[in-house]
């Protein structure tokens, strides 16, 4: 109902990895006692190659593999080490090429030639190739992997078809016409065949890169290659040598020597741990309004920077579950309802919320699109906004009232109209 803008969670709500390949804001650990500790001297003036990044994670991949880990570790794991086709710009919201030098697509918008960029090769020394993504997709789709991306990765229920009709290039084709297009594959990362290919012919796929697998088998295409994990404490990454990506200058990216994500779970140590100086970056990006004074504090200091992160893209959102099992039952039929869902917009009071959970650090929204998003947010034309009586009235056309006059709802049966939030 409400999204962050600047203040209690979102201060430090910025993309781990922008800062450690591509801008260096915090390549500057080496020379810690002019920086952290110094007030006034956060950072250099410019991008400086070297040093290493400190960031906490309140949890850590169940394994390397991304096609199976469901997990926000393991998404992140995958975007420091891993790397896909196409990128969608989460700043712009505009699809870039990343692995893929360019693309074209047919008149009828149904199949995309994609050509690779030159020279990729994994942190191994292995090429990648179109056969690199074939394996990946088919992986994918395969039913014994049961993989946790299949279903983001369909139009109608039905896989994309890949073939590469050379090493350089790949051919996808929609089972229909899906105005996404290239978007679905965004989050796929590219994986080696070379590496894991026996696995998915021996049916042990799902099982590949667990966490008991030996960190040199675990190749890389990303900026950094994990060389480190000690469970429930740290994961280490060290720069990819081979990582293709060069800033405008022509210097090898990332700027970063070391990443260290120390896994601190508990919010509270989290807290603690950022004041003290020990951590560069909190990863989640989140900060408790309890501990808001404290950093703010620091920040004036010179010993500690918010970084408002603007509105986000993905937004607060109250959902409701529209199973049709639930037209059959008195109790929750009414969630059906398109006035009953009206009904609750209506009565929200989505400022009180951003005042009160955010400390007015957060805009109000209508709909799952926010206004970050300048391509696709249209604001609405006229929203209901906390105006009980039109709830009320919303409420009564579908049968929900007050019959015994105990200041509650009662659906037809007279049974109390009521229902929990899970967050």
């Amino acid at each position: 109902m409400a999204t962050p803008n600047r203040g209690a969670r979102k201060f430090l709500l910025v993309t781990l990895i922008l800062f450690a390949t591509s801008l260096a804001y915090f390549a500057w650990r080496a020379a810690r006692p002019a920086s952290l500790n110094a007030p006034g001297t956060l950072v250099p003036s410019g991008p400086s190659r070297g040093g290493e990044l400190i960031v906490s994670g309140r949890t850590e991949p169940t394994t390397y593999n991304r096609l199976v880990d469901p997990g926000a570790a393991g998404e992140l794991l995958s975007t420091l080490t891993q790397a896909t086709l196409v990128r969608v710009n989460r700043v712009t919201d505009e699809l870039e090429p990343w692995l893929a030098e360019r693309w074209s697509v047919s008149p009828d918008g149904l199949t995309y030639t994609i050509t690779l960029r030159p020279g990729l090769t994994f942190s191994d020394g292995m090429p990648m190739t179109s056969a690199d993504v074939l394996f990946t997709f088919r992986a994918l789709y395969d039913p014994r992997v049961n993989s946790v991306l299949t279903r983001d990765v369909q139009v109608a229920g039905k896989p994309l078809e890949f073939e590469a009709p050379d090493p350089s290039t790949v051919l996808v084709r929609l089972p229909a016409p899906f105005a996404p297009g290239l978007r679905l594959i965004d989050s796929i990362p590219i994986l080696p065949k070379h590496r894991l290919e026996a696995a998915l012919n021996e049916k042990r796929f799902a099982d590949a890169w667990s966490t008991a697998t030996p960190l040199t088998e675990i190749v890389s295409l990303g900026p950094f290659v994990l060389s480190e994990h000690i469970s429930g404490q740290r994961l280490v990454f060290t720069r990819n040598p081979r990582y293709w990506r060069k800033d405008a200058a022509g210097v090898s990216l990332p700027y970063l020597d070391t990443l260290t994500m120390l896994v601190i779970p508990d919010q509270n140590t989290e807290a603690l741990r950022m004041q003290a100086g020990e951590l560069d970056l909190m990863s989640s990006g989140e900060i408790r309004p309890e501990d808001y004074a404290a950093f703010k504090r620091l920040s004036e200091q010179g010993t500690l920077r918010l970084i408002d992160g603007g509105i986000g893209l993905d937004p607060n959102l109250l959902w409701f579950n529209l199973s049709p099992s639930r037209a059959a039952d008195p109790r929750s039929g009414w969630f059906l309802q398109t006035a009953f869902r009206h009904a609750v917009s209506c009565a929200v009071d989505r400022q009180g919320i951003a005042n009160a959970v955010y400390l007015g650090a957060a805009v109000p929204i209508f709909g799952p699109v926010t206004p970050r998003n300048k391509t696709w947010y249209t604001p609405p034309a006229s929203p209901c906004d906390r105006d009980p009586a039109k709830a009320r009235a919303l409420l009564g056309s579908i049968g929900l009232a007050d019959k015994n006059a105990d200041g509650m709802l009662e659906d037809a049966s007279g049974a109390p109209a009521r229902f929990s939030i899970l967050t």
